[in-house]
C-alpha cells in the first residue's frame, strides 16, 4: 500500500513538473508557409516521388506520392508527429471543413522510423515519410499545409511545408512577352494568361475564381488575387499590361558540393579534419551590371547527392562552407545567402557579416553533399523587403519557371478547389 501511495505521489509530481515545464517553454511563432523552426534541422526536402526537382503538386486522382525527408543534427532519436491541414487559396485553414471532410484516415500521425547516418564524420539522424500512406489520404483538391512537431505537442513546431492537390476542371493558357513599361523592358518578364472553363458556368469570376502566379515555385514573391481584364462565355482573361511582372534576375549561382574529397569548380580550398570538412568558395562578385549568361541551373532548388562512393541520404557528409562576396563598402541593409535550402527567407543563420579587412561579406554554414543553387539578397528591415536585384541584377532573357494556379469556389461551396495548374518555362526554344 505504501508503494502504491509513493508511486501515486511520484506520478502526480511528475505530471505537475511536466505541466510547469510546458508552460515555461517558449514556442516558435507558427507560420503558414515553408519554414524550418529549429537550427538543428537540416536538408529539408519535400518533393514528388518521381521528380525531385518538380513542384509539390499532385493530381487528386494520381497514384503518386510525396517524400518529406530531413536530418536532425542532434543525432538522437526523437518523437516527431505530423498533421495535414486543408487551406483556402490564401493559405488560411478552411474554416468550413472538418478534418473528416478531407482526410481518409488520421489527421495526425507519427514518424515511425528513423535512421542514423552511417560512417560519417558528422553524425545525424535521418527522418523520412511518404504521403499519402496507409495512415492518411486526402479526398479534396486545394491547398494543404503539412506541420511537423515534437513530442505530440503541436506548438513545438519543427517544419511546415505547403503542397497542392489539383482536380483539373479548367485549363490555363499562359504567355510571356517583353514588357513595354519602362524601365522594365530589359529586366522583367511580363506574363498574361486566360482560363478556359468549358461546361462550367461562373456567375461572378471576381469572387468565385482566385489565381496565383509563382516564379520558380516561390510563394514569398507570388502575385495573387488578380482581377480579370476580360470575360467571355467560357473564357476569362488576365492581361494586366505592366502589372503582372517579375524580375527575370540572372541565372542562379551553382554550387557543386557532391564531393568533399576533391575541389569542384566553385571551391578554392578544401580541408579535411578528424571530425569534419571545411571548404572555402571562390569569392563572388556583384552581378548587377554584368551581361546575362545562360547556364543550366535548378531554378533555386537543391539535390542531395554524393560523388564520393556514398549514398547521399545516410552516408552524405556535412561540411562547413565559407562564402565570401566582394563589396568595397557595406550595403544598406543585411546581406543573406538565399535558396530553397532556406526557403528564400532571410534567416539569421544565413546572414553575412561585413569584414573590412577583406572588403567583403562572409558567411560560414553547414551544407550536406549535394548540388545547390543560390542567390545573394539584401534585406531592409525598415520596409521588410528582400532585394535580390541589388546584387544579382536582372535580365529579361533569364530562364525561369512560372506556375499558374486557379482556385474555384462555386456558390454554396465550402472550400477553394484547385482546378487548374499550368507551368510556363521562359527558356527560348
Amino acid at each position: 500500500m505504501r508503494l502504491q501511495h509513493s508511486l501515486l505521489i511520484f506520478s502526480l509530481f511528475f505530471s505537475v513538473q511536466t505541466y510547469l515545464f510546458s508552460q515555461d517553454k517558449e514556442y516558435p511563432e507558427f507560420r503558414n508557409y515553408d519554414y524550418i523552426y529549429k537550427e538543428y534541422i537540416k536538408s529539408v526536402r519535400f518533393y514528388q516521388y518521381d521528380s525531385e526537382t518538380d513542384y509539390p503538386i499532385l493530381s487528386l486522382q494520381s497514384p503518386g506520392h510525396f517524400i518529406l525527408s530531413f536530418d536532425d543534427m542532434e543525432a538522437y532519436t526523437k518523437d516527431f508527429s505530423y498533421k495535414i491541414i486543408h487551406c483556402d487559396a490564401n493559405w488560411n485553414p478552411s474554416e468550413e471543413l472538418d478534418a473528416l471532410d478531407y482526410i481518409d484516415g488520421y489527421q495526425e500521425n507519427r514518424f515511425y522510423e528513423s535512421q542514423n547516418s552511417f560512417n560519417t564524420k558528422v553524425p545525424y539522424t535521418h527522418y523520412e515519410i511518404q504521403l499519402p500512406n496507409e495512415d492518411v489520404k486526402w479526398t479534396k483538391s486545394g491547398n494543404y499545409l503539412l506541420k511537423v512537431y515534437r513530442d505530440n505537442d503541436e506548438r513545438d513546431l519543427i517544419i511546415t511545408r505547403r503542397f497542392m492537390i489539383v482536380d483539373t476542371k479548367m485549363k490555363v493558357v499562359p504567355n510571356m512577352r517583353r514588357s513595354a513599361t519602362p524601365p522594365y523592358s530589359s529586366s522583367h518578364q511580363e506574363l498574361f494568361f486566360s482560363i478556359e472553363h468549358a461546361g462550367i458556368r461562373i456567375g461572378n469570376p471576381g469572387s468565385q475564381i482566385k489565381t496565383a502566379v509563382l516564379q520558380n515555385g516561390r510563394w514569398d514573391n507570388a502575385i495573387t488575387d488578380l482581377e480579370p481584364t476580360f470575360i467571355q462565355d467560357e473564357e476569362i482573361g488576365y492581361d494586366m499590361h505592366g502589372k503582372l511582372l517579375f524580375p527575370g534576375y540572372k541565372e542562379f549561382r551553382p554550387l557543386d558540393l557532391r564531393s568533399f574529397r576533391y575541389r569542384t569548380l566553385q571551391v578554392e580550398q578544401l580541408k579535411e579534419y578528424n571530425d569534419g570538412f571545411e571548404l572555402w568558395l571562390f569569392e563572388d562578385a556583384n552581378r548587377k551590371y554584368t551581361s546575362h549568361v545562360f547556364t543550366h541551373d535548378l531554378n533555386g532548388k537543391f539535390l542531395i547527392e554524393s560523388n564520393d562512393d556514398r549514398e547521399g541520404k545516410l552516408e552524405g557528409e556535412y561540411a562547413q562552407i565559407n562564402f565570401s562576396l566582394k563589396a568595397l563598402t557595406p550595403y544598406e541593409g543585411e546581406v543573406y545567402v538565399l535558396g530553397e535550402f532556406n526557403n528564400f527567407r532571410p534567416k539569421p543563420s544565413y546572414k553575412m557579416n561585413y569584414n573590412s579587412d577583406c572588403l567583403c561579406y562572409q558567411l560560414s554554414n553547414t551544407f550536406k553533399n549535394g548540388f545547390y543553387d543560390y542567390f545573394y539578397g539584401v534585406f531592409d528591415h525598415a520596409t521588410n523587403e528582400l532585394n535580390i536585384q541589388k546584387i544579382e541584377g536582372s535580365s529579361f532573357e533569364s530562364e525561369n519557371d512560372y506556375l499558374f494556379l486557379v482556385y474555384y469556389k462555386p456558390f454554396g461551396g465550402l472550400y477553394d478547389q484547385l482546378v487548374a495548374v499550368q507551368k510556363l518555362n521562359t527558356r527560348p526554344k
